[in-house]
């Protein structure tokens, strides 16, 4: 059976989409089956600036970094989160590549729940910020990814989730939106691209990358993980303990960049001690 897997591309302005669509389409042509997790953090904030609206990030007391949202910022950002998945599809068809944009509203695709209130950690102290309508996701229905598949198309899904308890659509975190994903379809492969080589021992030397590591190395890891890393780490343990043998952690900015990640390129981290996957 032909490679399934779960590439998810950061939404901020230094992720160029273009190479992994060109990679991705090469690869789909070859028969492997691929879904799109996208983010849309860099859109939305130039959208709320221009509307007059300040973006804002909130640290929780445990060191994530997270996005608050008021009813306001939630419309635009589920405007802004569409709008990339309505790029990412005209971009795939120009590449002879049909994409299917899974809109949790309609395909039932994805549910979450409301985090309606959030800590953050301001001046030393903890602040509770309410009304707020970013959420986690709590699973992923694979039966949209695959009608996709069977259509012939790549399914997009966007940073977004319809709430069990009926708060609408909700911004959560794409990584770990990715990483449901792949548990939901029992993806081979998670790959995540953004715009930094993989988990880096120091932040600041893009040559302290760490190559290879496994659950067992997880307390060493999260040491490292710094800003936004830490989300995505977490998402990737996420993946492996839902069964996914193979998580990549690679750079979005290169030619290539999926296959690159596949061939060894990146972090890659696995359930137990590490063993080579030919993919």
């Amino acid at each position: 059976m032909h490679l399934t897997g779960i590439v998810k591309i950061g939404g901020a302005l230094g992720n160029d989409p273009r190479p992994l669509l060109d990679d991705l389409a090469n690869r789909v042509a070859r028969g492997e089956r691929w879904a799109v997790v996208h983010g849309a953090s860099g859109i939305m904030d130039t959208l709320a600036k221009s509307c007059g609206m300040e973006p804002c990030y909130v640290t929780s007391p445990s060191g994530y970094r997270s996005r608050y949202m008021r009813e306001a910022e939630r419309n635009l950002f589920v405007a802004a989160a569409l709008s990339v998945s309505a790029t990412l599809a005209c971009e795939m068809s120009l590449r002879d590549t049909p994409a299917a944009v899974i809109r949790p509203d309609t395909a039932r695709s994805v549910t979450g729940t409301r985090k309606e209130a959030l800590r953050s950690v301001e001046d030393g102290r903890v602040r509770i910020l309410h009304g707020n309508f970013s959420g986690t996701t709590g699973a992923v229905n694979p039966d949209a990814l695959e009608r996709a598949w069977e259509m012939g198309s790549v399914p997009l899904l966007p940073p977004l989730a319809l709430d069990v308890h009926g708060a609408g659509l909700l911004n959560v975190d794409g990584d770990r939106l990715a990483a449901a994903a792949a548990a939901g379809v029992g993806a081979d492969v998670l790959v995540i691209l953004s715009n930094v080589p993989g988990l880096l021992a120091n932040p600041a030397d893009p040559e302290s990358l760490v190559e290879r590591a496994s659950l067992e190395d997880w307390a060493d890891l999260e040491k490292l993980a710094k800003g936004n890393m830490k989300r995505k780490l977490l998402a990737c343990r996420e993946a492996l303990e839902q069964g996914i043998e193979r998580v990549c952690l690679a750079d979005s900015r290169v030619d290539r960049p999926l296959s690159r990640a596949l061939e060894g390129s990146g972090t890659h981290l696995c359930q137990a001690a590490f063993t080579e996957a030919a993919v």
